[in-house]
């Protein structure tokens, strides 16, 4: 008999023998707190990060910030997760801090998605969500683009028309815990909330996806991006530091 025990909870416990019908007695009880911790199992991933372990895969400067989460250390940094089984329809969601207003960089990733390890940029499932830096066009927006299969056809590509781009500019604070969401199937949606998962909404976006299905193979998700033929300034954001994500055909659980 297997059993999945929840995380940072107070188990109890005893034992007994049994043989042919009789049992002896009871043992005396005792507890243990299951420890903090994430996985990877079919087409879910949860990662908790601020307990000082990933079951992504480090790559690049990264550093644990205790009780906060793990931080990239530079524009090349980032934690990848290959996902066992492909998620056309699904959510990927974090905590994220550090991230600030005219920080260097220009379509600065904050996370993505991909089909396999070629070049990030031409890759025809490439999905980024951006948070825009100096460099971008414009300084500090957030927005995204995400591929249906193909990187030259128009029809498959799904993101914000110029003008909502435009319109999308907002003064992050580094201090500031901001939740990121995004989902996708039918419709591909990014949502931005200030102080978390029950904050205060400050984006949400979404463009309906009706051509093409995401159908990555192998499905690899991102915190930060890697570094495609853009080159490093279109890649992750130095300091930024993540937790609680949650990849998944279900929405993130309470």
């Amino acid at each position: 008999m297997t059993a999945t025990l929840g995380f940072r909870k107070r188990h109890t416990w005893h034992v007994r023998a049994e043989n042919q019908g009789a049992a002896g007695p009871w043992s005396t009880t005792a507890s243990f707190v299951s420890p903090e911790g994430g996985y990877i199992r079919g087409n879910e991933v949860f990662d908790p990060l601020y307990n000082g372990a990933t079951v992504g895969e480090r790559m690049g400067a990264t550093t644990f910030i205790p009780d906060k989460g793990i931080r990239l250390d530079t524009n090349t940094s980032y934690v990848q997760y290959l996902i066992p089984q492909t998620i056309t329809s699904g959510e990927f969601s974090m905590e994220v801090e550090g991230l600030r207003a005219n920080a260097p960089g220009d379509k600065s990733k904050v996370f993505g998605m991909s089909n396999g390890q070629g070049d990030f940029i031409t890759n025809r499932y490439r999905v980024d969500i951006q948070y825009r830096g100096t460099g971008g066009f414009p300084p500090n927006a957030i927005t995204f683009r995400a591929l249906y299969g193909d990187v030259g056809d128009l029809d498959v590509r799904y993101e914000p028309p110029t003008q909502v781009r435009l319109a999308s500019v907002y003064a992050l604070n580094a201090s500031t815990t901001y939740y990121w969401k995004a989902t996708w199937g039918s419709e591909f949606r990014v949502t931005v909330k200030e102080g978390g998962v029950n904050g205060r909404t400050i984006y949400d976006y979404g463009v309906p996806s009706p051509n093409g299905t995401y159908a990555p193979a192998p499905h690899y998700a991102y915190l930060g991006a890697p570094s495609g033929r853009s080159g490093v300034e279109s890649a992750s954001i130095p300091g930024v530091i993540y937790r609680n994500v949650w990849i998944g055909a279900r929405p993130r659980p309470q």
